[in-house]
């Protein structure tokens, strides 16, 4: 049964571009991350150009500010998903927290991977589209309350995946737009083609999300967690945890025979030569 649903979830998203997992995480470790959250917006919420509003509130890099957010990238349901359409070599592209208080207006439909990933530039020959024939990055939300039609749950337009365009109507309702509501404790995972938005927050709640973008290991991450990661946290991570924070996909800045492509550093005998030693 477990195989069966895992090859739903797939075939949903290659059809619609959404899917999700339910859950993921318990109602204690949904309570645990929300007291974390609570913390950490009051520790940031005065910093010079903190991403704080009247609307809404976000922070960043989380797995190095509470042990609670280590496990949302080592869930294996998730990972094998994440995987299979990404590659072994994908990578954590962020862990960031996305909160969405009372009176937040409707967010412009949008697609991801503009700032850093595969839809930044654009170059003439392009004429004006996307590369959407394969799969380039997914956006992972978890969900830490519930997603209602009234607090801000994300808004999806199945199927928009596929469409080459890169213009995204902003005016009008888009046909089959839907507001995908889920329980705390799942995961809403997307393809980042895929155009999306927060709905308004109407009612008198907090929304709050986590978000765990990942890419193909060949297409520049949001954060370069290889650099912002803590050795503990990495050292947490196990085997896995220099493929997961980016560091087997990073380029040689040494001879390429000096380097050890799957430790994404010098190899033991020019480790003298390891800009991150300490």
């Amino acid at each position: 049964m477990v195989e069966q649903r895992l090859e739903e979830r797939l075939l949903e998203l290659e059809i619609a571009g959404y899917t999700v997992l339910e859950g993921m995480l318990t109602p204690e470790e949904c309570a645990e991350a929300r007291r974390e959250l609570d913390r950490i917006f009051e520790v940031e919420k005065d910093l010079p150009g903190a991403p704080h509003g009247p609307y809404a509130a976000q922070s960043y890099n989380l797995m190095n500010k509470a042990r609670i957010f280590e496990r949302l990238y080592q869930l294996t349901p998730l990972l094998r998903l994440v995987r299979f359409f990404l590659g072994e070599d994908a990578v954590l592209s962020s862990v960031q927290a996305h909160r969405i208080l009372p009176g937040a207006p409707v967010q412009q439909l949008h697609y991801d991977g503009t700032l850093t990933g595969p839809f930044k530039s654009v170059a003439e020959a392009d004429k004006g589209t996307r590369i959407v024939s394969h799969v380039l990055g997914f956006n992972v939300v978890f969900c830490i309350t519930d997603f209602t039609r009234t607090n801000g749950a994300t808004r999806v337009v199945p199927g928009s995946h596929r469409y080459p365009g890169r213009e995204v109507p902003h005016e009008a309702p888009v046909p089959n737009e839907k507001i995908v509501e889920a329980r705390r404790g799942s995961v809403l995972v997307f393809n980042i083609a895929t155009w999306h938005g927060a709905s308004a927050n109407t009612s008198q709640e907090i929304r709050d999300a986590i978000m765990t973008p990942w890419r193909r290991s060949w297409i520049r991450p949001e954060a370069d967690l290889s650099r912002v990661v803590s050795p503990k946290v990495l050292a947490r991570a196990g085997e896995e945890g220099r493929r997961i924070f980016g560091f087997s996909s990073r380029a040689p800045y040494v001879e390429r025979w000096q380097w050890d492509m799957a430790q994404g550093r010098p190899t033991d005998a020019w480790r003298h030569l390891d800009r991150d030693a300490v």
